[in-house]
This record gives C-alpha cells, structure tokens and sequence, in this order.
C-alpha cells in the first residue's frame, strides 16, 4: 500500500543576494483581510462541547478533537455526565457563495472517550465534581482535566482511509480551575484502519505516559505541522511563549516514539539534547502558547501563527515568520469576534487550515463562545465558523 501524500510544502533556499532578499520580503509580510464570510456556528447534535480544533483527514474528512463534552437533550437541558474529550467528523466547509452552518458527525454517539485517562489519573467513570460526573473525576473532588489543546500530527495518510498520528496531552490535575499538579505529558498513539463507508472513528491509545517529563516542555501539545519530511512540535514555556521540537518522518510508518529522533531548537541551533522547561533560549520570541495554530502559507512562502489574546475576548492574532523556528513578526490583531455571558465569555481562539485549499488564500476560523444556561448552573458552547479571505 503505497502512502499519499501528506499536506506539506517545500520551501527552495537560493544563496547569497537572492536569498537574502527572499529572507526579507518573507519575514516583513503584513497579512490584510480581504473579506469575512460568516458561516453561522457549528451544527453539534446533541451535544455541549467545549473547544474544538481541526485536521485534514482523509479526502473530505475532517477529525474534530472537542474538550468537555457533554449531551445536551430536545427539551433544552444538559447531562450530568460529563466526557473529557470527545472527537467528530465534518466534511469540507461550503464555498464562501453558498456559506452553510457545518455539521459535525459522531458515528459513535455519545460517551466514549477519546484520549483515554492513565491507571493514576482516576479512570473509572464514577466520580463528580461541581455537579458533574465521568472519568478523571477523583474521590476528593479534584479533576484530572484530558483536555486536548490540539489535534494529532498525522505521519502517514494512506488509501482507504488508514491514518498514523500522534498527539500529546498534559497529565494535570486541577481543584476547579486551579493546577494541583502536573506530572507530564502522554504520549498518545492514534490510529484509523480501512473505513469504506467513513462511520469510524480513531483509536487512541496511551503509547507512553510521561514521555515528555515534568521538568521538560510538553513538545506537541501547543501546535503541530509538518513540512518538508519533518513534524514540527510546539509547546508552551513557563512564560507562555512557544518553545520548538521536531522529527524527521522516516520509515513506511513514520513513528514519533522514539526519542533519539528528535531535535530541539535551543539558543539558536538544532540539538538532539532535550532541554529543560526553565532554559532561557528554548523560547521563541513574538509566540504566545495561548491555544492556537501554526501552519505554512503557499501564498506568503512562510509560516503563520494564529491564535488568541485570551479571556475574555474573541480577538485574533497573526503572527509570520520563514522558517518554524523564526524569526516570528509581531502579532498583529486581524479580526475580533463576538463574545457570549458565560463564566468565561471567549476564548480558543483557532484557525483550521485543513479545512481549506491548501493555497493561503484564505482561513478558516472558529472560537469558543460560552452562554450561562438559563438558572446558571453551567455553560452552554457554541462555535462560530467563519472564512477570513487575504489581500
């Protein structure tokens, strides 16, 4: 079975005067909106889900990967169950002519679980917590959170719907919205076999718990991309600024469990010793690690970074820079979405660049907005969608 290609893009380097002044139109690039196509929020039957982010698939599929997630039922109530994460397809957006509200698929229905709670992170779907209940809830009313803050990298698509990824997520504990502990990041391995008819789902397993430790970066866990044979990984510092890792893609299955393979960015140069968290020259100037996306822009030959400024507003931030590591511009706000009256009022702020043509023309873009459920017992989500086209 011969692999297709994954969505990446190359990038020629000339030499001397050439690429110098290649270096300087690509990294002084002033992004302007051209037009904003309003797409109406995303269609989720049945369910209150919480910060959704996006990947290219399979032709025509799109895999949603959601945060708390739980039922939301025809006579206006929520469930008390609540699932950690929770993923679904959709197909391509409509064209900006025809801008129809997306609508995500959940074969599986409600319940499972997408990235699997660790044996210590309290699994079993009995405990609660403020008015809620499911796995990762423990006895003494603390949470073990499971929130993704970005879909898996994917090293290998191939025909029929076979899929290899990877993702990551922090092992962190909270009392309501306070950290307690954080003892790593797992490792998660992610898979989709034949799927003819497209009604199932990836399967995630934990691969390797703290494969990130605590005192390192959780490399993976704050954008992904992959360009010219390699899978680049972001994660967040203490200062929440960005710091860099990346694999190259060998093998007939690309595998990125093997830590031998990676290099990482620090004090300006590619090292195969991993750092730890608290180095000064593992950040990446201009970055925030507030959620968002990291992709690369035929249209500009660079790499572009889109994400938030955090509570309690729907602004947009982009950011370029041509290469992965930088040097990054400085963010710019481009557009700033409405906002709802829940407890946190906006926030994930995330562009989905597998929802588009691939050339950087335009953007997709949603965010979560939360609305306090009539009494105030909780919130209820919503996701806009929206289509931003460049000059």
């Amino acid at each position: 079975m011969s692999p297709l290609p994954l969505r990446s893009a190359f990038v020629l380097f000339a030499c001397g005067t050439a690429f110098a002044a290649s270096l300087e139109a690509r990294t002084t690039i002033t992004p302007t909106v051209a037009k904003v196509t309003e797409y109406g929020n995303l269609i989720d039957p049945g369910l209150n889900r919480d910060s959704c982010s996006s990947t290219y698939w399979a032709p025509n599929k799109v895999l949603w990967v959601c945060r708390d997630t739980q039922q939301a039922f025809k006579n206006g109530t929520i469930g008390a169950v609540l699932v950690a994460n929770t993923v679904s397809y959709s197909t391509m957006p409509s064209p900006p002519s025809d801008p129809n509200p997306l609508l995500l698929h959940t074969p599986q229905g409600y319940g499972p679980l997408f990235y699997p709670f660790n044996a210590d992170e309290c699994p079993a779907p009995t405990g609660c917590g403020e008015g809620v209940c499911g796995a990762g809830f423990c006895a003494d009313g603390t949470r073990w959170v499971g929130w993704p803050d970005t879909t898996p990298v994917v090293t290998l698509r191939a025909p029929l719907g076979v899929v290899n990824a990877y993702g990551w997520m922090a092992q962190q504990r909270l009392t309501g919205l306070e950290v307690l502990n954080q003892t790593g990041w797992t490792l998660y391995h992610v898979t989709s076999g034949i799927d003819l008819l497209g009604n199932s789902i990836p399967k995630a397993v934990s691969q390797i718990e703290s494969f990130w430790k605590v005192d390192q970066i959780g490399y993976g866990t704050a954008a992904n991309l992959v360009h010219d044979g390699y899978a680049y990984l972001y994660g967040a510092t203490p200062g929440r600024r960005l710091a860099l890792a990346r694999a190259p893609l060998i093998g007939a299955i690309p595998s990125l469990e093997d830590h031998s393979i990676y290099e990482y960015w620090v004090n300006g140069k590619w090292t195969h010793t991993a750092p730890v968290s608290s180095d000064p020259t593992i950040v990446l100037e201009n970055t925030s690690a507030i959620q968002g996306t990291i992709y690369y822009s035929p249209k500009w030959k660079s790499f572009v970074s889109i994400g938030g400024d955090g509570f309690p507003d729907a602004n947009f931030i982009i950011s370029t820079a041509p290469n992965p590591e930088g040097p990054w511009s400085t963010p710019v706000q481009f557009y700033s979405g409405s906002i709802g009256n829940g407890t946190l009022p906006a926030y994930s702020a995330i562009a989905h660049p597998g929802m588009t043509d691939g050339t950087g023309d335009y953007i997709m873009l949603t965010w979560t907005k939360t609305f306090l459920y009539p009494g105030g017992e909780f919130n209820v989500y919503e996701a806009p969608l929206i289509r931003v086209d460049w000059k």
